[in-house]
């Protein structure tokens, strides 16, 4: 299954640690056309990772090709804040929600070898399932929501990226 989404968009990949963000972008995005933003691409971790991640972000979405950005999506300023960056640069911001139960995403966090706190785990976790719960991400103005569970994810093969077109003016006779 291929994921189609105009060359001008904002894309967000949110879930909770575990559920396959960063397999999914690795395995469907081309990184020649599509900016990608991925807080598993910096080696070096610390206090700093998410400052510059935040930066990198804006950094992506001035561009003039698609972004994609790894988030948990659960922080609402967060969110919020990459939706008003695209629409400010005229752009539509899309998220897709991956969604794994604690079992599935504790299982993919111990495959890529790199876990979260059981205290941080319960966390995101419980933020999910509010997030879930207080539905509204179509009226935060998300051009798209799109929901996807681990299995689904799996079977996304790409990320595509479709021209985007201005209508044609109307000519008066």
């Amino acid at each position: 299954m291929d994921l189609t989404f105009p060359a001008d968009s904002v894309i967000v990949v949110a879930g909770v640690p575990g559920a396959g963000k960063t397999t999914l972008l690795r395995r469907a995005v081309d990184r020649e056309q599509a900016r990608v933003v991925d807080t598993d691409d910096r080696t070096r971790r610390g206090p700093l990772l998410y400052l510059g991640h935040y930066a990198r972000i804006a950094a992506a979405i001035a561009l003039n090709k698609p972004a994609v950005i790894h988030s948990r999506g659960t922080k609402t300023v967060a969110r919020r804040t990459i939706l008003a960056l695209a629409k400010l640069r005229g752009r539509p911001a899309h998220i897709i929600l991956m969604h794994a139960d604690r079992e599935a995403a504790e299982a993919g966090q111990r495959a890529r070898g790199r876990t979260v706190s059981q205290a941080e785990m319960d966390r995101q976790v419980a933020d999910w399932q509010q997030l879930l719960a207080d539905g509204g991400l179509h009226e935060e103005g998300w051009a798209t929501v799109e929901f996807l569970t681990r299995e689904q994810a799996a079977d996304v093969s790409q990320l595509r990226f479709a021209p985007v077109y201005a209508p044609a003016s109307a000519i008066a006779v």
